[in-house]
């Protein structure tokens, strides 16, 4: 019954985080970095990132750190940079989790690039904050936000990271909301021993694999 009185506050408060969506992305960096001493080794991995806090930006910048560890030349780059796929020959692409799904630049890209994405190796990850408890309905939920991707392109691999959650990096309703209304805590709880794993496992996925037909 409670709930229910504050429920036009909780729709007004939702409409005004539509509004302000995107906010937080425009007041942090967004890292692009070129891994690989040698810039025309090949093969060449784009990483590509969609973020509003910068934490994904971080997962994104480690993954690619990695690959190039491996022996592939790396882009690491906000999605907002990438303008075309030509000259790569495997893609990685990663998103942060709002609002119980992918970020909608992230979406519209993979659709864009359906056929060139569909001809090489591509994976996937998430960093959401749903994903710092390791449950099997967490996973589950949690694996069921790529699956537009996956409509899409089907990939080779697919992440799950928990993310950080800085309130500094917010605006002030989706604080509110988060803080009060969802009331999910305030820490960093990504696993970066996790995420190297991941992308030191995904690399022979990455290297190997010639989807050409």
């Amino acid at each position: 019954m409670t709930l229910l009185l504050f429920l036009p506050l909780i729709i007004l408060l939702l409409i005004l985080l539509s509004a302000y969506n995107g906010f937080a992305s425009s007041e942090i960096e967004l890292p692009e970095n070129r891994y690989g001493e040698d810039k025309s080794v090949s093969p060449r991995i784009l990483v590509a990132y969609a973020t509003r806090a910068g934490s994904t930006a971080e997962v994104a910048d480690a993954i690619g750190k990695k690959l190039a560890q491996k022996g592939a030349g790396v882009d690491v780059k906000p999605l907002k940079n990438v303008q075309t796929l030509n000259g790569y020959q495997a893609v990685v692409l990663g998103s942060a989790i709002r609002r119980g799904a992918i970020l909608p630049e992230l979406t519209a890209f993979v659709k864009t690039y359906k056929d060139e994405l569909g001809k090489i190796p591509t994976a996937y990850f998430i960093v959401c904050m749903i994903a710092r408890e390791d449950t099997e309905k967490n996973r589950k939920t949690a694996d069921s936000y790529i699956d537009p991707l996956r409509a899409e392109v089907v990939p080779v691999d697919a992440g799950i990271f928990a993310g950080k959650l800085d309130y500094s990096k917010l605006s002030f309703i989706e604080t509110i909301i988060i803080k009060y209304i969802i009331g999910t805590p305030e820490d960093d709880l990504r696993d970066w021993q996790k995420i190297n794993d991941w992308a030191e496992n995904l690399s022979p996925k990455l290297l190997n694999i010639n989807k050409e037909k």
